[in-house]
C-alpha cells in the first residue's frame, strides 16, 4: 500500500504531469490510498480535485486513530492535517505489520526515524520506479525534472538533481 500526502500528488499530477507514477504503483501490486483529511485538502482545489478523481484506484482511509492526529498535531503543529493523518496511518500499518508505505515531502518525512515508519518523498517514489523497477527511462525523469524545476512547486535543487543520474 501507498499512502499519499496532498503534496506528492499535486507535484505528480499538476506539476510534472505524470499521473503515469501512479498507474505504475498499481501495476507492481500496491493499493493507493489518501487518508480522509489528504481528500478534503485536494478538494478545496478544483483543478487539482479534477485530475485526482481520473485516478479511479485510489481508496480513503477514514478510521485513521483521532488520539494520534491530536497528540502529533499538538506536538508539531506546523503540519497540516493531511501530513498529520499520512503519519498516523503509518504509525497504525506500522504497528499492524502491514505493507505500506508512506509517500509525503518535507517536515513530515523528517519524523520517520522517530516514530519508526516507512516513508518515502515524491522524488524517492520517482527513483524508486526508475531503479528498482526499471519502469521510468532517463528521458522520462529528464522530463519530470524538467517539469518540476519549471513550475512554482519546490523540491530542494540535490534532491530533484537525482532524477538526472
Amino acid at each position: 500500500m501507498k499512502i499519499f500526502d496532498a503534496s506528492s500528488i499535486v507535484c505528480l499530477l499538476r506539476e510534472a504531469n505524470f499521473p503515469k507514477a501512479f498507474e505504475i504503483c498499481k501495476k507492481h501490486g500496491y493499493d493507493l490510498s489518501v487518508t480522509k483529511q489528504v481528500y478534503e485538502e485536494l478538494k478545496k482545489n478544483p483543478e487539482t480535485f479534477k485530475q485526482f478523481k481520473t485516478c479511479k484506484d485510489f481508496s480513503i482511509i477514514d478510521n485513521v486513530d483521532e488520539q494520534c492526529i491530536s497528540r502529533i498535531s499538538k506536538r508539531y503543529p506546523w503540519l497540516h492535517d493531511g501530513e498529520i493523518s499520512v503519519l498516523c496511518a503509518g504509525i497504525e500499518k506500522e504497528q499492524s505489520g502491514d505493507s505500506y508505505r508512506c509517500i509525503i515531502d518535507e517536515r513530515a518525512r523528517q519524523l520517520k526515524s522517530k516514530y519508526s515508519i516507512k516513508v518515502n518523498g515524491t522524488i524517492g517514489l520517482l527513483l524508486w520506479q526508475k531503479e528498482k523497477l526499471n519502469e521510468l527511462t532517463s528521458a522520462d525523469c529528464k522530463e519530470i525534472y524538467n517539469s518540476i524545476k519549471c513550475s512554482s512547486f519546490w523540491i530542494k535543487e540535490d534532491i530533484l538533481k537525482e532524477l538526472l543520474r
